[in-house]
């Protein structure tokens, strides 16, 4: 379940401004406010099968977002990318010192500029 919600999150994260405005309510109680079916449905006075059915059109639709475009997919490749070129360069200012350290430390915080 655990790597389920965290694609989902991600996905949202991206693509949950396309969702409907009940899509949007019904995703962010499931999955950031941990609230069960149950509880969506009684605080929304929609059955619980008709909250499942939100939640799985939404899941559907983020899915769907993320196989035509890939936009997770690169912006996590290029996280990856950036934690290695990180790695190599703060072992590369363990090594050097003057104007290489320097200028290493530089190249260091673009990335971590790059990362947010």
């Amino acid at each position: 379940m655990e790597n389920r919600t965290y694609e989902l999150t991600m996905l949202y994260d991206f693509f949950g401004e396309l969702l409907t405005d009940t899509q949007r309510e019904y995703f962010e109680y499931y999955y950031s406010d941990d609230l069960s079916l149950g509880e969506i449905s009684e605080l929304t006075g929609v059955s619980r099968q008709g909250v499942r059915g939100v939640l799985r059109r939404a899941e559907e639709l983020l899915r769907g977002y993320e196989a035509r475009t890939g936009v997770v997919r690169r912006f996590t490749e290029l996280d990856g990318k950036i934690d290695a070129l990180r790695a190599q360069t703060r072992k590369l200012m363990e090594l050097t010192d003057g104007e290489a350290n320097e200028l290493a430390g530089r190249i260091y915080d673009g990335l971590d500029d790059l990362k947010g």
